[in-house]
């Protein structure tokens, strides 16, 4: 975020004796059909309309978040602690926080607001939210808070996890708009950056391993215990991590062209090999492109055997199939990053421009094209619009056209690869930086071509939808067969 922000101590996300007795403090009995009182809000727009609805959602700029998850993989769930440090946005005063498991699972045993301790079933405390623009909830402190002053929420809680088989992983999907407010507590939006510093202490005797976004320390002795740093702000939806029983895993490690690559897959999954014969030309060619590997400790992959795949900082939860292209989001999608949601088919459109546009047949979008892609969703909407694959890449050959060819639409795409890593941006200041590289505006097409109100004209030809399917995460037949015989043992 182009913000001033109050730099606080990193040290201070170390987890204190008080705070891991806070964790462990006796937690509530949880009821999945618990219902919370939910108030409805709709949003005000001023003079900065767009700006001004992003404050008044979001309300909190996060420096840090730091969460331990104490996993107890034969029980199926973690008692986790979280720790937030924050700053209030400008104009505001009361924070607000997203985070679903405490509205959907009754999972918070205890909340500390700059170490006053709240009630979360008192609405003098906390009260639910649900927004008119959004499906994204929130939870809103009733304290006012002042600004320019570092804030601090601790949050102790117990995350339910799958029972058939002990995987506890990263499970985002930007074209919905779930992200990892589904694990900790965060700002969902893709511009919130912040540093996380995720400890991972797993209760078992079976082994595991650990993989995920930036450096990745095994460290402990009483417990296996990891700690996955990214070292950098960005934004929540973009931490992966992957703990995996080592007897059920493979691991190879290997670099290329520089880039220190890890993969890891199911033993009879998917072929590691494979991966790293896709790899092997496909980050030379990522380097020639865009510029080097914008990730200094290299990329993570979690290699499964069908679906589709999902981007992460320096990870990927992918299948074979859409492995390249979760790849090239490193660049674009976790380094190069939008600012809203709806402004996220940006990425998937480039994505898919430098794929398709190999062929010298792939048409541009036609000029007498309309739609609403971006302008039909709220800047606070979670969630991008399908078209992004489809009709967006065409949106992008029609840029390369104007400029020149593919030659010069790369050189165009590596300048904003290079110039604007981590400091998002909107889908108007794009063509900002498009005007700024070229002399080219093309602003008056994009607002025809994007942010029409009603919906004109669609193209016939709507069947690439490469992101449109969810990696599947389940184990191969043998090893699942395996954990439900000691399933049956256990009985």
């Amino acid at each position: 975020m182009n913000r001033v922000r109050v730099i606080f101590p990193f040290l201070c996300l170390l987890v204190t004796a008080a705070e891991y007795a806070l964790a462990m403090a006796p937690l509530p009995e949880y009821s999945h059909h618990q219902v919370f009182q939910k108030d409805l809000v709709t949003l005000s727009r001023g003079d900065d309309a767009d700006n001004q609805i992003m404050d008044d959602m979001y309300r909190i700029d996060i420096k840090n978040i730091a969460v331990t998850f104490d996993y107890y993989p034969e029980s199926a769930y973690a008692d986790c602690l979280a720790r937030v440090e924050f700053v209030m946005r400008p104009g505001q005063i009361r924070p607000v926080i997203h985070f679903d498991p405490a509205i959907r699972y009754n999972a918070v045993s205890s909340i500390l607001l700059n170490s006053e301790r709240l009630d979360f079933s008192q609405a003098a405390d906390v009260r639910v939210l649900e927004y008119a623009e959004s499906t994204q909830d929130a939870l809103e402190f009733q304290r006012d808070l002042e600004a320019d002053t570092e804030h601090t929420l601790e949050i102790a809680y117990r995350l339910p996890l799958p029972e058939l088989y002990p995987r506890f992983s990263t499970e985002v999907s930007d074209l919905e708009g779930r992200g990892n407010e589904e694990i900790f507590p965060t700002i969902n939006t893709p511009h919130e950056l912040a540093r996380h510093r995720l400890t991972f202490r797993v209760h078992s005797s079976t082994v595991f391993r650990c993989i995920g976004s930036g450096l990745v320390v095994k460290s402990g002795s009483d417990v296996q215990q990891w700690i996955v740093d990214t070292e950098r702000e960005m934004a929540s939806g973009t931490v992966m991590f992957a703990l995996l029983p080592e007897a059920d895993t493979v691991l190879e490690q290997r670099n290329i062209a520089g880039v220190d690559v890890r993969i890891l897959a199911f033993v009879g999954g998917a072929s590691i090999s494979a991966a790293f014969n896709q790899l092997t030309p496909w980050l030379p060619q990522l380097e020639a492109d865009l510029g080097p590997f914008p990730m200094p400790h290299g990329i993570s992959i979690f290699l499964v055997s069908s679906g589709g795949g999902m981007e992460y900082y320096g990870g990927t939860i992918t299948s074979l199939w859409a492995l390249e292209h979760e790849v090239f989001h490193m660049c674009y999608g976790c380094s190069t990053i939008l600012a809203t949601y709806r402004d996220s088919w940006l990425d998937e459109a480039v994505n898919m421009w430098h794929e398709l546009s190999m062929d010298p047949a792939f048409a541009p979008i036609g000029n007498d094209y309309r739609s609403n892609i971006v302008s039909g969703r709220s800047p606070v909407a979670v969630g991008f619009d399908r078209r992004a694959y489809d009709e967006g890449a065409r949106v992008m050959e029609a840029v390369a056209r104007a400029l020149g060819g593919r030659s010069d639409m790369i050189a165009f795409l590596r300048y904003v690869q290079q110039h604007k890593q981590f400091a998002p941006f909107t889908t108007w200041e794009f063509l900002d930086y498009l005007e700024d590289f070229s002399g080219i505006d093309m602003r008056g097409r994009f607002a025809d071509w994007l942010f029409m109100d009603e919906e004109v004209h669609m193209p016939e030809d709507t069947t690439i939808r490469h992101g449109l399917r969810a990696s599947d995460l389940s184990p191969p037949e043998a090893i699942r067969q395996k954990y439900e015989v000691l399933r049956r043992r256990k009985r």
